[in-house]
């Protein structure tokens, strides 16, 4: 499983702020999300890390795919999708 790094904001857990308002992080499983064998390794597909303040822009996405759910969040802020920027 991959460390907790917030989709939005890029916030690690060691990066959170001592006032606590982001240190809680969420795993949202999107529509195309797989849940992985039995002793299978790895961070799950369609699962995506978001921190507290971010994760509602996740968890009301989570009924499409985690491609079209991110895209839709970039979008809503006002960026670019990661995999286009430069």
């Amino acid at each position: 499983m991959l460390p907790p790094c917030c989709h939005v904001c890029h916030l690690e857990p060691d990066q959170s702020p001592s006032d606590g308002a982001r240190s809680d992080f969420v795993l949202v499983y999107f529509a195309d999300a797989v849940n992985p064998p039995p002793g299978w390794v790895g961070h799950p597909a369609g699962a995506v890390w978001f921190c507290g303040e971010h994760a509602p822009l996740g968890a009301d996405r989570k009924h499409l795919t985690s491609h079209s759910a991110l895209r839709e969040i970039d979008a809503a802020l006002g960026r670019l999708p990661r995999r286009l920027r430069p």
